[in-house]
């Protein structure tokens, strides 16, 4: 039989009809493949998207954590490892700047 034209899938069908059952399972593995191939190509894409999104929101995230490290840097205690997401680390710049200042919180 002449497979040249046949699609992946017909000669898979076809090997099956004959009853050449081992050539359609490696055929049927091969269709599984290149589907899988495909899946990751388009989760390639998405989480290429995604971290394209993520780099332009955070953008100036180094440039703001700089300034929260530069302000503990100047208070007169030691801050071994400020973290900005720390309530407590931002309520200690909160309060030098509000006692600086003179007003409160």
């Amino acid at each position: 039989m002449n497979t040249q034209n046949l699609t992946i899938e017909e000669q898979e069908a076809a090997a099956y009809a004959t009853g050449d059952t081992a050539t359609a399972a490696l055929l049927a593995r091969i269709i599984e493949i290149e589907y899988l191939e495909k899946r990751v190509e388009e989760l390639e894409g998405q989480l290429d998207d995604a971290q394209s999104t993520l780099n332009d929101q955070t953008v100036d995230f180094e440039n703001y954590k700089g300034f929260f490290e530069g302000c503990f840097e100047r208070l007169a205690k030691h801050y071994p490892c400020p973290s900005i997401t720390s309530d407590y680390d931002k309520s200690v710049i909160f309060s030098a700047i509000e006692k600086s200042e003179g007003g409160e919180a």
